[in-house]
């Protein structure tokens, strides 16, 4: 049974692109797949500082992939288990990784977006 984590983006960041797209299409594309490296960086360094019991073997780390496509970056941890450490379960507290490493991209990404739209 495999689950799925999405998180999206502001509705007003979505609306700006889509505005844009026409008249950037590269450097928008550059600067998706840029920031999609750095959020599977970013949660991979999480993941390290998180997952440190002893029970830890780095799985759900060597499992995190970054997927480019036209405007599009998709980061996505491979271990069925990835949302009971990230979310928690009654038995176990919360690891978030992908959350946080998404919240600290995110300002960064639509900086260089505002930046190329001006």
């Amino acid at each position: 049974m495999s689950r799925r984590i999405k998180i999206t983006g502001v509705k007003e960041l979505k609306a700006a692109i889509d505005g844009n797209i026409l008249k950037f299409p590269k450097e928008v594309n550059d600067i998706v797949h840029k920031h999609g490296a750095r959020l599977q960086s970013q949660t991979q360094a999480n993941m390290d500082r998180a997952y440190t019991k002893g029970y830890s073997t780095g799985a759900t780390k060597r499992s995190t992939t970054v997927t480019n496509s036209n405007f599009k970056s998709e980061v996505q941890p491979h271990t069925e288990y990835f949302p009971y450490l990230e979310y928690g379960t009654r038995f176990m507290s919360r690891r978030p990784t992908l959350g946080p490493a998404f919240s600290k991209i995110e300002p960064q990404f639509r900086a260089d977006l505002d930046r190329l739209f001006k």
